[in-house]
């Protein structure tokens, strides 16, 4: 193995998270559009949305040699509800991005983990949702979100992103 393969493995030792970050122009319109039409008492920093394309414990060096100044665009499609770790309700923005996708697909081949059968493409809003179960009442943003640059980075397992 060669002692670049071998670095990058050291560095990614817990796993590799790879993301696209939301442009400066989405996270205004996407954080507005939270705050008139959501009514959510706590939401994240919008400077943290983002779409994660892979979220594996198993190193993935492959995905250092990514372009960083990747762009994507994604479409809302629905809001879904995840368990947290500390069991708490996350409300997410589901999403379909064909970029994210397709990169998901290649990061698996490259020999990426998930501890999820389905990838979900989404942008995380709420890590402590109390609002309304039924989801589907919730207006959608109608605008296209867009993303400038590619996250790749060592799998940080403790990692929550701050409110607003």
């Amino acid at each position: 193995m060669k002692i670049a393969t071998l670095l990058q493995y050291a560095k990614h030792k817990d796993g590799t998270y790879v993301s696209f970050e939301m442009s400066k122009d989405s996270r205004a319109l996407l954080d507005h559009f939270v705050e008139m039409n959501l009514g959510l008492t706590e939401r994240i920093d919008p400077n943290t949305y983002h779409i994660t394309v892979i979220y594996s414990r198993t190193p993935v060096p492959a995905a250092e040699t990514l372009e960083k100044n990747t762009s994507a665009t994604a479409n809302a499609v629905q809001y879904e509800v995840f368990p947290t770790k500390d069991n708490k309700k996350c409300l997410v923005l589901r999403v379909e991005s064909k970029s994210a996708e397709h990169l998901n697909k290649w990061l698996n081949v490259q020999g990426a983990t998930s501890d999820y059968a389905d990838y979900k493409p989404h942008v995380t809003l709420c890590y402590d949702y109390m609002g309304k179960d039924d989801l589907s009442q919730l207006p959608l943003p109608q605008f296209p979100l867009t993303f400038d640059v590619l996250n790749v980075a060592p799998l940080d397992p403790e990692f929550v992103p701050s409110n607003k």
